[in-house]
């Protein structure tokens, strides 16, 4: 737990929450003050959450913080739910660690998650008005738009994580440009090559004949191999779907009809025990704890005197309950006579009430593990849309496993023929791309031919203007054709509206003549509502001043008494380093005073000097040998620099070796060398 509390500690005053905690001042936090805590963490995750707990009413915040905690899929430590939802609501610190150290831990995460979550979370339609036709097509199109938001987001990350950068774009695009260039010089060879042989265009012709035919082949051919695929996927999902149809059988194999409506009276029966027994009584305790809260709240403040004599009282009460308890069950076991039989009664009335407890418990403890079932569930299947959206198809194990990694090996062998395509087509792109060019040059150099014949005839500008008047008559055409049927369209549409309208005017009609006198209600009881929200308003106000009266008193004696204790501490462990000193200090005299050479060996002083001692040894001895190997420093690097100009000169001696083996003679002109032949 201290370790939790300083990881918390520790990124609460890092920004952007800057808080200045210690350990100290964190732990002594009021539970409010911690729900503000987790509600600024929940704020920097969600911005909707960043508001102040106090002018919001509890019921409120523990839904928003439980809500919270569902979509960001918190699970908590233990098992009893009803027991962290009490936890979270007051505030208790047991709670409140764990959730500020797994929430400050997963920061970014949680903050993808949240904001995803805005996007992703579908709301809950009634059935009843899903079956409008208006409303339906309004449900469709608002899940198309949440698929759509999955699609675009996985390749928002799928880009995000690729690690492309433009350096490497840049240098790719120089490779494919110097290829280009290496592409157009070969092409221009060819051409020349071809331009001096007869029939070249009959034989291009057929090349791009035959080249057509190779790719119409490489299309049927890899029709054939997703054909092959899909036949091995739905083989794979034949067997997927009998091997789940023996495990089903396998398991009814032992089930016989007795047992089947055994189990579903056992399931009967315990939910009419949760709809009948159970519910009833806890509606019944929670409108108690109400009626108790409005008198409480209906009594004037009480001070802390009265709070403590209430107590005392309490206490006392409640001793004595359990001592007459005691000596009942007492009188019962030593009496059997027949008057005990009423208090025999009553001990098995006891015992049938801690039964109903039991039962209620175990009815409890049902509706929780129903509740983590169903979230398991939703996990389960949120894994497994995941884990088709990754690969498409389950987990493969086996036999399937293997004609997998078989599949992939034939895919990467295709993928090295299409790669080889790849280079030829890109090659072919070049050469079109070339042509492409020649012809609109040609082109440019007929059309001005054509403007000069055009000029020598007279008629200048005629092709330009027929060319326009052609382009204005299929645009009228088009308008034409869009005006009438965009008044087709608006008619019908009109039409439309004119019928829907009256429907729902028909639809409204005794709907309306219901809500007026139900309006007339509602202002009644707004005028009755502003009345009691007035004066539960003041007296709230006179709360809450003297709770912050209290509040403060606590606040200040608390202070005092941390004071208070730091002093003392701190008094206590000075004067236990004095006492250690002054016993040091005493035994070091008797030593230093004692005739006896061992009881001198033993005092610090004698030890400190020897200390001493041995270190000063131990200096010079380094200073001696920091000179020898200064002297052995300056010897060796005289040394090396000879050695240094010895291996020059043999070198010089190669080189003058090699110029007259080879007929020529090295000589040394302005700092470089030069070779002379003879």
């Amino acid at each position: 737990m201290s370790e939790e509390i300083k990881f918390i500690v520790g990124e609460l005053n890092k920004p952007p929450y800057n808080r200045n905690y210690n350990l100290i001042t964190f732990d002594a936090l009021q539970p409010e003050q911690l729900l503000q805590v987790l509600n600024d963490v929940f704020a920097e995750i969600d911005s909707k959450n960043r508001l102040d707990i106090r002018e919001e009413e509890p019921d409120q915040m523990a839904v928003r913080m439980l809500g919270m905690l569902r979509i960001l899929k918190y699970k908590p430590p233990g098992d009893n739910m009803s027991a962290f939802r009490r936890g979270l609501v007051s505030g208790d610190k047991h709670i409140l660690y764990p959730i500020l150290a797994w929430l400050l831990q997963r920061m970014e995460e949680l903050k993808k998650r949240a904001y995803l979550a805005k996007y992703l979370v579908k709301l809950d339609v009634p059935a009843e008005i899903l079956g409008d036709a208006d409303v339906a097509d309004v449900h469709i199109k608002y899940e198309d738009l949440i698929e759509q938001f999955k699609t675009i987001h996985r390749e928002y990350e799928a880009l995000k994580n690729s690690g492309f950068s433009t350096v490497e774009l840049r240098k790719d695009i120089s490779a494919m440009e110097e290829e280009r260039d290496l592409v157009h010089r070969r092409i221009e060879r060819m051409k020349q090559k071809v331009e001096g042989t007869p029939n070249h265009e009959s034989m291009l012709a057929s090349a791009r004949a035959l080249r057509l035919e190779r790719d119409r082949q490489k299309e049927m051919k890899q029709q054939e191999s997703d054909l092959k695929d899909a036949i091995q996927l739905s083989e794979q999902r034949a067997m997927r779907l009998q091997n789940q149809l023996k495990d089903i059988r396998k398991a009814g194999m032992g089930t016989t009809p007795e047992g089947l409506l055994q189990r579903l009276e056992e399931d009967v029966n315990v939910n009419s025990y949760i709809v009948k027994e159970k519910l009833p009584k806890e509606l019944k305790t929670k409108q108690r704890r109400v009626d108790i809260l409005q008198r409480v709240v209906a009594q004037p403040a009480m001070g802390q005197h009265e709070l403590d004599s209430v107590n005392k009282q309490i206490r006392s009460l409640t001793n004595e309950i359990n001592n007459l308890n005691e000596a009942r069950i007492k009188e019962v076991e030593e009496d059997e006579s027949p008057e005990s039989k009423v208090g025999k009664l009553s001990f098995f009335r006891q015992n049938a009430a801690i039964i109903t407890r039991k039962k209620e418990q175990t009815a409890e403890r049902l509706n929780e593990l129903r509740n983590e079932l169903t979230n398991l569930q939703e996990d389960m299947k949120e894994k497994q849309e995941q884990l088709k959206q990754f690969t498409g198809e389950q987990v493969l194990r086996g036999e399937e496993f293997k004609r997998y990694v078989n599949k992939l090996r034939g895919k990467s062998s295709v993928y090295k023929m299409k790669r080889a395509e790849l280079s030829e087509l890109r090659a072919e792109f070049g050469v079109l791309s070339r042509t492409e060019e020649i012809l609109k040059s040609k082109d440019a150099h007929m059309l001005e031919q054509l403007n000069v014949m055009e000029s020598e005839m007279g008629v200048s500008g005629f092709r330009e203007t027929k060319e326009n008047m052609e382009k204005v008559s299929s645009m009228k055409a088009e308008v034409d054709e869009r005006k009438g049927q965009t008044l087709e369209e608006m008619s019908g549409m009109v039409m439309e509206l004119n019928h829907k309208i009256a429907e729902r005017k028909a639809r409204l009609a005794p709907i309306i003549k219901e809500l007026r006198p139900l309006r007339q209600k509602v202002q009644d009881l707004n005028v009755d509502y502003n009345d009691k929200k007035h004066t539960f308003d003041s007296v709230a106000a006179g709360l809450e001043t003297n709770l912050g009266k209290l509040e403060q008193e606590v606040k200040s004696l608390q202070d005092e008494i941390r004071k208070a204790e730091t002093k003392y501490h701190v008094g206590v462990a000075e004067k236990e380093i004095l006492n250690f000193k002054q016993h040091q200090a005493t035994e070091e005299i008797k030593l230093y005073l004692s005739n006896d050479p061992q009881d001198r060996k033993k005092s610090l002083r004698e030890n400190l000097m020897a200390n001493i001692n041995e270190q000063e040894k131990h200096s010079r001895q380094l200073r001696d040998e920091q000179k020898t190997v200064k002297d052995l420093m300056q010897s060796s690097t005289n040394q090396l620099a000879m050695w240094q100009d010895v291996v020059k000169i043999l070198e010089l001696k190669k080189k003058c070796m090699e110029a007259a083996r080879s007929g020529g003679i090295m000589t040394r002109n302005s700092g470089g060398e030069a070779l002379v032949l003879t």
